[in-house]
Order: structure tokens, then sequence, then C-alpha cells
């Protein structure tokens, strides 16, 4: 696509998202680390016109951040991708969803730089005589089609390979993969 007709669509989007831009105005400081992830990894007006013009995923983040019955109002100006679900009580700054259709995202916590593919579950099970849901830590990355469940904790720095099946704490610094999950990597 050029120059012109990529801005003028993005103009064009910019008239619908004019609600949009003024909620990112008064929350900006919620958003602008998750703006420096996606489209031209800054954190401004434009950057976010186009995140939310192109990333379906982005909108749910956003809507996320700005909390629920604030973007009821907004949402069916720039619907949020369907079949992403966000039940946490807390996501980092820095998150980024990437393809993200079919996940579902219930965890107690979530950390910063949190970076997960499509097909993802994050829910509630049992381990060790608990039930509950995961505890994620910083700068986690989740790839294709993992599952995550029950009270168990995952750790600052760690990979979990596509199609992992985890139901045990991970330690930090670790790259898990399989079913059951087990560790194949382990950095300092």
């Amino acid at each position: 696509m050029n120059q012109l007709t990529q801005h003028i669509l993005l103009t064009m989007s910019s008239i619908r998202l004019i609600p949009h831009i003024i909620l990112y105005k008064t929350k900006h400081r919620d958003v602008n680390e998750d703006l420096l992830q996606v489209q031209d990894r800054k954190a401004t007006v434009g950057n976010f016109i186009k995140a939310m013009t192109r990333e379906r995923t982005f909108r749910n983040l956003f809507y996320y951040r700005m909390g629920e019955y604030r973007s009821v109002f907004v949402k069916w100006l720039c619907p949020p991708e369907r079949t992403l679900n966000i039940w946490c009580s807390r996501i980092g700054g820095g998150a980024h969803f990437e393809h993200n259709y079919a996940t579902y995202l219930n965890a107690e916590s979530i950390g910063k730089n949190f970076y997960c593919l499509q097909l993802v579950t994050l829910g509630t099970g049992h381990h060790q005589g608990r039930d509950g849901r995961p505890t994620i830590g910083d700068n986690v990355k989740i790839m294709t089609g993992a599952t995550i469940f029950g009270p168990i904790r995952i750790g600052n720095n760690v990979t979990i390979g596509a199609g992992a099946v985890v139901f045990r704490d991970v330690p930090d610094g670790a790259t898990v993969v399989g079913n059951p999950a087990h560790i194949i990597r382990q950095e300092n």
C-alpha cells in the first residue's frame, strides 16, 4: 500500500477513534508501554491510531486497560478480537498479543513484557491439593497452543514452547516444552 493511501485510511480511521483517543489521552500511562511493542514502537497518538486500526488484539488490551465499564461505550466503534478473552486482575506494562485468536487468559496476575501467541489457555486447575489460577512473572513468552493451569507460578524470563502443557511451577530463566512440560534449557 502506498503512503498516500495509507495516510488517507488512517485519517479516516482516526475519526471513528476520537472517543478512543480521548480515553488514551486520559490514561496514556497505562497504555504507553504496550504501544512500544506494536507498529512504530512509539508512545504517540499516531502509533495509537495505527495500532487500533490494524491490530484487533491491541484493541482487547486497550479495552482491558481502560476497564470494562469505561470501554463498553466505545467498543462498538472499533471491535476487539472476539475470541481473545482476558480475565486477569493485573497485566504489567509492555504486553504484546500477536495473532491471538482462540486465547483465554485467566490468571491471578501477569507481569511486565508479556508476549503471547494464539490458542493459549491460562486457567483454573488443581495442583498439590489446591485450586486456583497461575501467576505469570515478568518477561514471559508463551508460544502457540500452550496450556497453563492451576495455582502455579511461572517465573521471570521464561519461554513456554508451542503446545506445552504446564501444571507445575516453572523457575526463572527456564524454557519448557512438551506434555507434560519439562525444562530443556535453564539460564541463570
